[in-house]
């Protein structure tokens, strides 16, 4: 019996990365997809700093600096910083993680006043910084390139543990040298980078593209032949032929000029300033349209 795929067990505790294969020549698709996704930096950043801006106006620092990191490890969440789980029709999408004193200066600023100081909330994050914390995440998502979602199946949640999360793309958004605000971090699921990779790649022709093409047809080198005569040989004095041979040969009286492999015109022979011409002297299609009638 010939095998031809073999399996084997991974232990649990060996914490082997395990990523589910659901495309032809993955890798490479994936290696794409990694690109795609780092080319969103800038725009995740500007994205995000937008929703800041009615507090950044009245003095608060923005988001200057943005990295990605791809992490082969779970991340285990930590108490001291709010973590936030974004779902989309029960399935994870993404993490949001701030620093507890940065959310409630935000959202105090963003909903109330900036005069409010810097204080460690040990309690749950408010309504407020709730809301602050979805419009941050959907502004990020917004410019990644994806499907345009359904924000009535969005749900964002609080972890409330320290179980790890599987997030291989990981964002880190800072703000402006010199603060002590921990930078915040953007972490990817594997679902969403599906949902980037679902998307078909749009072509956009060239402008004017029927007109260049009109014109680069007109330019194909195409071969012409003239064919002066025919002869009629038998197989068997194949076998005798040899160089200097002389063939008897039957001159045409209409020369069938070939273009590409198709005939087209017959043609007659002259001479023009010292060089042989061929001179066109009737459309194959129209003398079969002659003999037909």
């Amino acid at each position: 019996m010939k095998t031809t795929a073999k399996a084997k067990l991974l232990k649990f505790s060996q914490c082997k990365k395990i990523r589910p294969v659901a495309l032809i020549q993955e890798k490479l698709a994936r290696s794409r997809l990694l690109i795609q996704v780092e080319s969103c930096q800038r725009a995740v950043l500007d994205s995000v700093n937008s929703v800041l801006n009615p507090i950044i106006r009245q003095g608060h620092h923005g988001l200057t600096d943005i990295s990605l990191q791809e992490v082969s490890v779970p991340i285990e969440p930590d108490g001291h910083n709010a973590w936030f789980r974004l779902s989309y029709h029960g399935a994870v999408m993404a993490w949001w993680r701030i620093d507890r004193c940065t959310l409630d200066q935000l959202a105090s600023g963003y909903y109330g006043s900036l005069a409010t100081p810097f204080k460690s909330p040990l309690r749950s994050p408010s309504q407020s910084e709730f809301r602050l914390a979805r419009k941050l995440m959907l502004s990020a998502l917004k410019v990644l390139p994806i499907s345009e979602l359904d924000e009535e199946a969005i749900e964002l949640e609080l972890v409330a543990n320290n179980t790890p999360i599987d997030a291989p793309i990981n964002w880190s958004l800072s703000f402006a040298k010199g603060q002590m605000t921990p930078p915040i971090q953007f972490c990817m699921t594997e679902y969403l980078l599906g949902l980037m990779s679902e998307q078909p790649s749009f072509y956009q022709a060239t402008a004017g593209l029927s007109e260049k093409l009109a014109q680069r047809l007109k330019q194909i080198p195409l071969k012409v032949s003239l064919e002066l005569g025919r002869q009629t040989t038998p197989v068997t004095s194949l076998n005798g032929l040899k160089a200097g041979d002389i063939l008897p040969m039957n001159l045409h009286s209409r020369c069938p000029v070939t273009v590409g492999k198709r005939p087209l015109f017959y043609a007659a022979i002259h001479t023009h300033e010292g060089q042989m011409v061929a001179k066109l002297t009737q459309d194959i299609f129209q003398q079969d349209d002659g003999d037909n009638s």
